[in-house]
């Protein structure tokens, strides 16, 4: 008994890395991601986001943490204290940050009167611009295109402006131009461009900055970008005609640390409940992955690619090398227990099946030299066969002994009738 104890704890080893396996395979995947506290869009977004993947019992789940500012972003995510971070283009180039989404792309859209002092970009030396977003009065955009055109920063002057107030600014003339950063097709982009028309007399012109290709070329982390006729609604529609801006990318980057598969599933999960996320948070649906055919400075996750190009394991992909391991473990397990079991009920016990004694009553019939010889064997032959019976009523014998067994007394028996007929003779 002590063998079959042997092999049943083997078998529940097999068992336990069985199903720590399994588990392992259907663990939900817990991603934290760094936001900036002043992008309140996002906050929205993945807020949302964690809520929508948890009620769907998604296998990825998302916690946002807030951080100061994109510096902090990165810092978290190079320490590992977070998986993910939500910062502009320019910060996702530093480090070792691999880009995941594309969340959204937000130009600057630089308004001012048709008729006014700023009606080209060169014309900013000396105007003043109301600046719609919070944060520091840095120029943010517009710093790239005064370098291009050889203006020094300080000839540009920049106010804050609320975006309630836009329209008194530029009515009270306290600015000559506003710009507003975001993505294009925002609600608060519109809402910027609609008070700055109620504040101006006549029609309000969009500066065009014709050289944003060249620009964007030399600076890797800006985009030159088409706003096109109408974007911002309105009657007449706004912008009466197209025009070229530059705009940067916000985007989700993660570790390289993280698994591929893993980060394959965190973008098929956020691609499945896009459009819920569009429908509460307008613009949360452009989201997307990057171009992998696009020549680009930036990294991409090996995750990204794997999804983008179909490459994602599935769950048998996956753990296929554990579960044909497994399978031949456990067919081998099979084996040493039935051989064992079959060896403590059978061939454990020498009195089960007395092997010997049968072989040796065989040789006794054929060198038998009188009747008496054979009486004696033939009575050992049935105290064998009441032997072996009980043994086998009572279980403690394989079908396979029990068969070889009949067998052999049927051979016995044959000899001794045949060896009595020839003493007869």
């Amino acid at each position: 008994m002590r063998a079959f104890f042997k092999v049943f704890a083997i078998v529940l080893a097999g068992l336990a890395v069985t199903l720590a396996i399994v588990h392992f395979a259907w663990r939900v995947n817990e991603f934290k991601v760094a936001i900036p506290a002043a992008n309140s869009v996002d906050h929205r977004v993945f807020n949302l986001a964690a809520e929508t993947l948890r009620n769907q019992r998604a296998p990825v789940r998302i916690e946002v943490v807030t951080v100061e500012n994109p510096q902090a972003a990165l810092e978290a995510l190079e320490a590992g204290k977070v998986k993910l971070a939500v910062v502009r283009s320019d910060a996702a180039m530093q480090g070792k940050a691999h880009t995941v989404l594309i969340m959204r792309r937000e130009a600057a859209v630089l308004i001012a009167a048709k008729v006014g002092k700023l009606q080209k970009v060169t014309d900013l030396p000396n105007a003043m611009i109301g600046v719609t977003r919070d944060g520091p009065l840095d120029g943010s955009l517009l710093w790239p295109v005064l370098d291009y055109y050889g203006i020094g920063h300080d000839k540009m002057k920049t106010i804050r402006v609320p975006s309630e107030d836009v329209s008194t600014a530029l009515r009270t003339k306290k600015v000559d131009g506003v710009i507003v950063v975001g993505a294009i097709f925002s609600k608060q982009v519109s809402d910027v461009v609609s008070d700055a028309a109620r504040g101006v007399k006549g029609a309000i012109n969009f500066i065009d900055i014709e050289e944003a290709d060249a620009i964007a070329k030399r600076i890797p982390a800006l985009e030159s970008i088409e706003v096109e006729q109408g974007a911002f609604g309105g009657r007449p529609p706004r912008p009466a005609e197209s025009f070229n801006t530059l705009a940067y990318s916000i985007r989700l980057v993660g570790t390289p640390k993280v698994e591929s598969d893993d980060m394959a599933e965190l973008v098929r999960q956020l691609y499945l409940i896009r459009q819920n996320l569009n429908a509460a948070i307008p613009g949360a649906g452009l989201m997307e992955a990057p171009d992998l055919d696009e020549a680009t400075s930036y990294l991409i996750h090996p995750g990204v690619r794997a999804y983008v190009n179909g490459e994602q394991k599935n769950l048998f992909d996956r753990y296929s090398d554990y579960v044909y391991l497994l399978l031949f473990i456990g067919s081998g397990l099979g084996s040493v227990a039935v051989a064992t079991l079959g060896w403590v009920r059978g061939n454990g016990n020498p009195q089960a099946m007395p092997v010997a004694r049968v072989q040796a009553m065989l040789d006794a019939v054929r060198d038998a030299t009188s009747r008496d010889e054979l009486d004696a064997t033939e009575r050992e032959a049935d105290a064998v066969f009441r032997s072996v019976f009980s043994a086998g009523a009572a279980g403690r014998l394989p079908e396979g002994g029990i068969a070889s067994f009949s067998m052999a007394m049927a051979e016995l028996r044959s000899r001794i009738a045949a060896r009595r007929a020839a003493l007869a003779a």
